[in-house]
């Protein structure tokens, strides 16, 4: 009997320690996580950038998982948004507020999709002139999470209904 209770005593310090020791270890990765984050500033998003890359992911408040009807038509939605930023050879964000894309070969000066920029919570959040967007809460979006290092475009609303916005994400890189 005595031997049977060691047996249990120590089984259950054994999972009391393994236990422990992942939840410590979880905490700390969490508390390294929360210490490493990176909040940029304005000025980190100044200069020019070169798309690289593009995806389709589920909006954070979409409830549920996606059909295969609702993916598809985001992916297809993705693919003309992906063309249409290709056709800009780089967008530039400068110091005085405005932004540009600019195509190949535009002379200086030329804006065809090109406003003015506002810096709030940590994210740069492009307007345009032509007032495309209603408010910020529809304008394209950018993130930089990690000091130099490149930029993520999202929308964090729907400009309307139908529209497949929110699911779309497109990396950019800054040019030298």
């Amino acid at each position: 009997m005595k031997k049977q209770k060691r047996i249990w005593a120590t089984l259950f310090a054994a999972v009391f320690c393994v236990v422990s020791t992942s939840f410590a270890g979880h905490a700390y990765a969490e508390g390294q996580q929360a210490q490493g984050e990176y909040i940029p500033v304005a000025k980190d998003f100044f200069g020019k950038w070169k798309l690289v890359g593009a995806g389709i992911m589920q909006p954070q408040d979409f409830h549920g998982k996606p059909s295969q009807k609702q993916e598809k038509a985001a992916d297809l939605y993705q693919q003309g948004k992906l063309a249409f930023y290709q056709s800009f050879d780089y967008l530039e964000i400068t110091a005085d507020g405005h932004y540009n894309f600019h195509q190949p070969g535009d002379p200086a000066g030329m804006c065809v999709w090109c406003g003015t920029w506002s810096f709030k919570g940590g994210s740069l959040w492009l307007s345009t002139s032509t007032n495309h967007w209603e408010s910020r809460d529809t304008a394209p979006r950018l993130d930089e999470y990690a000091k130099g290092g490149d930029i993520q475009m999202t929308f964090t609303k729907e400009s309307n209904k139908t529209s497949l916005d929110r699911w779309q994400a497109f990396g950019w890189k800054k040019l030298n």
